[in-house]
């Protein structure tokens, strides 16, 4: 691991995963994952997965303030009841996961990949207007249940599931689902790390500091980037039009897909 390289590289991917969050309500596990498996000497899909659901914690901490700015309605009361939902299923996805070898970790990562580029492409997600948003509670837990279980089990925020279905269900305006997906995700992902946090440390990881299947020697590179990438992701989703930011992350989402197959077949 030449520290030339390395130290710069989590910066840039830290500025992806900021980009990411602010402008599409992605974590950023979708690139923090693949990243840490490719360029981090006898890093494993557990420890990858608990790693990026610790930063994602830190990441969408800030981006809850910097998204809500200028509105008086900040949703507490919805994110809080699809956080009811969003931390049962990521602890049990967390722990779940400890049961599953390696490269089962890794199928389930490039098929949930896999579904979320195909919808990013094909989908039409409706736009809600705020007028038009609608209060269902119990379909606001079993959304937040389905967004923990993906982030327990694969280490992304769980955005990728939110975003659609809150649009779907109505439960959100286009305009705010953005910052609803990041107060969600910041207590979705504290229970899945520490889940991640409570089974055995990777001895083969060729950093110090890991708690559990959690690195945190990764965490403040990758947050320190993330800060440069946020407000560019901010003006992002404020101006990129729907059909190219479907476009755009379909390929992104494609190319990952590809890198990880590569890996495992």
């Amino acid at each position: 691991m030449n520290p030339l390289f390395f130290y710069p590289g989590m910066l840039l991917l830290g500025a992806g995963v900021g980009l990411m969050s602010c402008a599409l309500g992605l974590g950023g596990g979708i690139l923090m994952v693949p990243a840490f498996l490719e360029f981090v000497p006898g890093m494993d899909p557990h420890t990858a997965k608990g790693t990026s659901l610790l930063i994602i914690v830190f990441v969408s901490a800030v981006n809850v303030w910097r998204l809500n700015q200028g509105y008086t309605d900040w949703q507490w009361r919805l994110a809080i009841q699809t956080s009811f939902g969003s931390v049962a299923g990521a602890y049990i996805g967390g722990w779940v996961t400890q049961f599953f070898d390696d490269r089962i970790v890794t199928w389930i990562f490039i098929v949930l990949l896999g579904l979320v580029g195909i919808r990013t492409f094909f989908l039409e997600a409706p736009r809600v207007s705020k007028d038009e948003v609608r209060s269902r509670d119990t379909l606001a837990i079993f959304i937040g249940f389905a967004m923990g279980i993906a982030s327990g089990l694969t280490g992304v925020g769980g955005g990728a599931v939110l975003v659609p279905l809150a649009l779907i269900a109505g439960i959100t305006s286009n305009e705010r689902v953005v910052a609803l997906a990041n107060m969600v995700m910041v207590p979705t992902c504290i229970a899945g790390a520490f889940a991640h946090m409570l089974q055995e440390p990777n001895p083969q990881i060729d950093l110090p500091f890991s708690v559990g299947k959690v690195n945190l020697a990764l965490t403040p590179l990758v947050f320190l980037g993330a800060q440069a990438g946020a407000p560019l992701g901010k003006w992002v989703n404020e101006l990129l039009k729907l059909k190219v930011r479907r476009v755009v992350m379909g390929l992104v989402l494609i190319l990952i897909t590809a890198r990880l197959l590569t890996r495992v077949l």
